[in-house]
This record gives C-alpha cells, structure tokens and sequence, in this order.
C-alpha cells in the first residue's frame, strides 16, 4: 500500500482506474486511523463501504465478457456517489487545521501554497511613445520593452513614473529631468506651462513594483511644446527613440 499517492491535475481523479487507486488509499488510511484526520469511526466505515461498493463493480466493468451496460451505469452511479461523499470529507480534512500536511497529503490532497508569489525588482524598461500633440499638451503612452505589441504592464508593476525635462532642444540627461507624476493607466496627458512655447519636452520613463521599488529608465522621446491649436495629430515614428541616448531623435 502507497504512503502517498501522487497525483497531477486534480486531487481527485476522475478516470476509473485513477479514482480506484485514490479511494483504495484514502480509505485505507482513514480507516487504519480515523482520529489522525479527525474523522470517527463511524466516518471511516462509510468511506469504506463507498471503496466496497465500487471496487467489485470497476473490476468487472474492465472484463469485456461480462461488462454490459447496465454494469455501466450502475458503476457510474455508485463511483459518483462515493467521489461526492469522499469530496465532503476530503475538504473537512483539509480545513482541519489539526491534521498535519503530510498526512493530508498522504490521503491525496492537495495542497494550496499558503507562501506569497515575491514581486520581482523591474528589470525591464519601459518604451515611450508621443501619440498626439496638443495645444500645451502632449498625449503619451508607453509599453514594455519585452513585449512591445501589449499595453500591459510587466508582472508585480504597478505604475509608470515619469519625469521630463523642458529646454531649448532636446536634452537627454535624465539627472536634470523633473518628476512629473505615477501613472497607472495610459494614455498619459501631460500639460506644459505656456511659457515654455517653442521649448523641447524631453519624457523619461521607469516601472514601479507594488513594493514602491523602482526599474531602470527607458530611452527618452521628446517633443516641441506648442499652443495655438492641433500641433500633431499623430506622429508618423510615434516620437520613439531610434538608437541610444546620444543619438535622441525629437519628432516635431
């Protein structure tokens, strides 16, 4: 007789052969020690007679000699009995907190990892791209490096921040760049002082992890600040970087 009976997919088989080979252990173990699972004796007793009523009925429905379909059907309904029954105990055992894991596990349970997913440091960057270009605005949005054809952010991500830098031209380094804000959903719109007409915004961007850690900064894009009316309603390389940081391309 197996201690544990390993498993795949759900903790319950559903062929004949694997729902066989469960109950045959799970009865077996109840019934050898029914206050280990904090089960009684009479519990034990109706796990298995579900066993006993099942067991006779699957071996001759593997004989083609006898097996009809009357056999069939009543294999079927005594095998669904006893998966409905033993699913009742099954998870009254696994509530109880009193049984061990691996006598769970012994009886064939599975069971949940109670032990969080850890939230990975960003190690990817995020792509910018300027969409649309209003009167002092600028519409942005933005897709991860490894999967630049989805808007979903990586795994663990939970925003985007962005800074920028206003000057005369574009200006690359992100040292001098101001915050502009965290931003969970795209498109960004991202309004400019007046002041600053004729000027170049230069966007830098990173990931932020639920944790508040932070990833690496993207390539920067930038464009002409402009008001008066529709400056560009979309632009042709969506204001990409082509190249690294010394080569910025600014679509005006």
């Amino acid at each position: 007789m197996s201690n544990v009976y390993d498993q795949s997919g759900g903790y319950m088989p559903g062929s004949d052969d694997g729902f066989w080979h469960w109950l045959q252990n799970f009865s077996s173990l109840i019934a050898a020690d029914p206050a280990k699972y904090g089960m009684t004796q009479a519990d034990a007793t109706i796990i298995t007679d579900h066993f006993e009523a099942y067991s006779p009925l699957w071996t001759k429905s593997k004989q083609p000699s006898i097996r009809t379909t009357s056999l069939i059907q009543n294999k079927d309904a005594v095998k669904a009995a006893a998966m409905g029954s033993c699913r009742v105990y099954a998870q009254i055992i696994k509530a109880n907190q009193g049984v061990d894991e691996e006598d769970k596990s012994a009886l064939g349970l599975r069971i949940d990892d109670t032990t969080p997913t850890p939230i990975p440091v960003p190690d990817s960057s995020p792509m910018l791209m300027i969409q649309a270009a209003f009167s002092g605005e600028h519409v942005i949005r933005y897709a991860d490096e490894n999967t630049p054809a989805s808007r979903r952010k990586p795994h663990g991500v939970q925003f985007i921040e962005l800074y920028c830098n206003v000057s005369h031209g574009a200006n690359p380094d992100q040292s001098t760049a101001k915050a502009v804000g965290l931003f969970g959903k795209q498109p960004i719109k991202v309004e400019q002082e007046q002041t600053d007409a004729g000027k170049t915004a230069t966007y830098f961007g990173r990931w932020v992890n639920t944790k508040g850690e932070v990833g690496p900064w993207g390539l920067p894009v930038g464009m002409t600040i402009a008001f008066g009316g529709p400056v560009d309603q979309q632009i042709p390389d969506g204001g990409q970087v082509i190249g690294g940081e010394d080569e910025l391309k600014i679509a005006a």
